[in-house]
């Protein structure tokens, strides 16, 4: 008796199951997923910033073949943003608690680095660096256009959020162009 009544239970949830009807899941788009993301790793999004998926995936590719002993990469994005330097500087580190964003990693004339400081350098001198790592990973880029100084930003992590540096402009190696927009580059590690 005990069996047959578990089987009528059984029966009656197997045919209730099979008579709702399923919700088809739409796929999300390239901005729901750097949402879901984002949220996922506790990164702090500059507002209309946009997702880059292949530039993101590049840096993921990029961590394996610069620690090939790896065996996953930390979470990590890359956005960009009309918005200036200054603006998406003062965002994380108000986001981050720091007080201030200093002139430069020295600013403090100190031994202890900034938690936030502006950056500057070279955009041929940083293509050249990572021209052998793109090789590493069978990627073809022009790097001979990136050429040029950019300003750039640095954001310490702090409490499991992601170091940000910040970058305007950049060199894209996929369109192997100079792109006028600032890069935002969060890495949790």
């Amino acid at each position: 008796m005990r069996n047959r009544l578990m089987l009528l239970l059984f029966l009656i949830l197997l045919v209730s199951t099979a008579c709702r009807k399923e919700a088809e899941l739409a796929p999300l788009s390239e901005y729901e997923s750097a949402d879901v993301q984002a949220q996922a790793y506790n990164f702090h999004v500059f507002p209309g910033s946009r997702f880059l998926q292949a530039q993101t995936e590049l840096l993921r590719r990029a961590h394996f073949a610069m620690q090939p002993e790896a065996t996953e990469a930390p979470p990590m994005a890359v956005y960009d943003t009309d918005a200036s330097i200054e603006d998406v500087a003062r965002f994380y580190a108000s986001r981050y608690g720091y007080p201030q964003i200093a002139a430069n990693e020295a600013a403090n004339f100190s031994s202890i680095r900034p938690l936030a400081y502006y950056t500057s350098g070279d955009l041929a001198t940083d293509a050249a660096a990572v021209k052998p790592i793109l090789e590493k990973l069978g990627m073809e880029s022009d790097v001979s256009k990136a050429v040029g100084p950019y300003r750039g930003a640095y954001v310490a992590s702090q409490r499991n959020l992601p170091r940000v540096n910040i970058q305007r402009p950049y060199h894209d190696v996929f369109a192997g162009e100079i792109v006028d927009r600032t890069l935002i580059l969060m890495v949790r590690e």
